[in-house]
């Protein structure tokens, strides 16, 4: 698989990452007629310094603080503990928050203010963006070396749009780390649902909760690593993804943010891998290393663009998972290649041939079963081969069916349990 590693030929990038673009035609929903709203006390407000200063608990000081996004996508709420858990507290949304308010009688509340995402929650949609994102930034001096959040995620997504690229998510992000994960995974739409860990998630199409959204999550806490005694930067973001219809809210406690935190840190296990393509040589490549992917990106490793293809993986050492080794060779000159397999007979194997080299376990990935069946919560990945054309080896590797199937016509042959299946990776 011709990639240029840092170590590698340097080659110009043309950075495009195309959206789905059936998901980008999704119509925009119908609206009922809205009654008097019952949901309480729901009132936007766009004044960062008051709306920070009203999450600050015990053992925390909150100052600094910056709010992007429409003005009327932020604000205050109360009077909700029987609905969600949180009695008051600040609410973010893709939204108008005041839409948040109850009874739930429109399955696709939406105001699309076509406003930008934001590149925190684009790592974790990747390939699909982040639109009509709203943030809420401050500096927080903690009295311990943990600090928790505690908050409510809510969306219009659901039920239908579970598993879709309309994949609604939340980012708290302190000091450059999303710390709103449930284990392990970020907390969007396709994550916390009917289907899957559906103990933390509430059905709200039968209007048990007065609030509009069709769909929320029990309370939930992120709990994060921070430098006691110190100013600290805390990010609480929302947005859509694919498109900007449908909206999702965040709601965060007052006084609910705290130090120490409570519980264990709430860290992510996932990756997320991005694939490329060299048009000169005809192979793909993927990468889950951030420093890689940023010289991709901006052109020092040239030659190479986004298909718009990717996927997760879990990061090293994951329980339950195993290990993917990567193989480079230039033996195949003037192109060069790499190799991924998470089979350890495969990785013992191709150590020994002289035209490969072993770079290091990258991320890990789980196997199938013997009926080549993937697990709850995970998806099938593919391997095919190029089949030495063009007078270099060359794999891909994709969870997109119709990929596999393109690639097969084009006389790529599968490789894997079943049908080219080669490792199960998260959704």
């Amino acid at each position: 698989m011709r990639h240029a590693v840092p170590f590698a030929i340097a080659l110009c990038v043309a950075l495009a990452v195309p959206l789905d673009l059936g998901a980008q035609a999704r119509p925009a929903p119908s609206h009922s007629a809205k009654i008097v709203p019952k949901f309480g006390n729901v009132t936007p407000s766009s004044n960062a310094a008051q709306l920070a200063a009203l999450l600050a608990g015990p053992g925390v000081t909150i100052s600094n603080a910056h709010l992007t996004g429409d003005t009327a996508a932020a604000g205050t709420f109360g009077d909700a503990q029987a609905d969600l858990g949180i009695a008051s507290g600040v609410v973010l949304s893709t939204g108008r928050v005041v839409d948040t308010q109850g009874p739930n009688l429109d399955p696709g509340t939406s105001q699309d203010f076509s406003l930008p995402g934001d590149a925190d929650l684009n790592a974790l949609t990747a390939p699909y963006f982040t639109q009509d994102a709203v943030v809420l930034e401050f500096d927080i001096v903690p009295a311990a070396s943990t600090i928790s959040v505690r908050y409510v995620f809510a969306s219009e997504e659901y039920n239908e749009f579970v598993g879709s690229p309309f994949n609604d998510v939340i980012g708290i992000v302190v000091n450059g780390v999303n710390c709103s994960n449930q284990g392990g995974f970020p907390v969007s739409v396709n994550t916390i649902n009917k289907g899957l860990n559906s103990e933390l998630y509430v059905d709200n199409a039968l209007r048990a909760r007065d609030t509009e959204m069709n769909g929320l999550t029990v309370p939930l806490e992120c709990v994060a690593s921070v430098t006691p005694g110190v100013a600290n930067r805390v990010k609480i973001a929302i947005a859509d993804t694919a498109d900007g219809s449908y909206d999702s809210a965040l709601f965060l406690a007052a006084g609910g943010i705290r130090s120490p935190g409570s519980g264990p840190l709430t860290t992510s296990i996932l990756a997320k891998v991005i694939e490329y393509y060299h048009a000169a040589f005809d192979h793909y490549f993927m990468t889950a290393i951030p420093n890689e992917i940023a010289l991709l990106d901006n052109g020092t490793i040239a030659g190479w663009t986004r298909t718009g293809h990717a996927f997760n993986v879990f990061q090293l050492g994951s329980p339950g998972t195993v290990e993917v080794c990567r193989f480079f060779s230039t033996s195949f000159a003037p192109k060069s290649s790499h190799f991924y397999t998470p089979f350890a007979p495969e990785c013992s194997s191709v150590k020994k041939n002289p035209n490969w080299s072993f770079e290091a376990a990258v991320f890990n990935m789980v196997l199938p079963n013997a009926d080549a069946v993937c697990p709850a919560g995970t998806q099938p990945l593919y391997r095919i081969y190029n089949d030495g054309m063009g007078a270099a080896p060359n794999h891909r590797y994709t969870t997109d069916a119709g990929v596999f199937a393109e690639m097969q016509e084009d006389g790529w042959k599968p490789e894997g349990a079943g049908v080219g299946i080669i490792a199960c990776v998260p959704i």
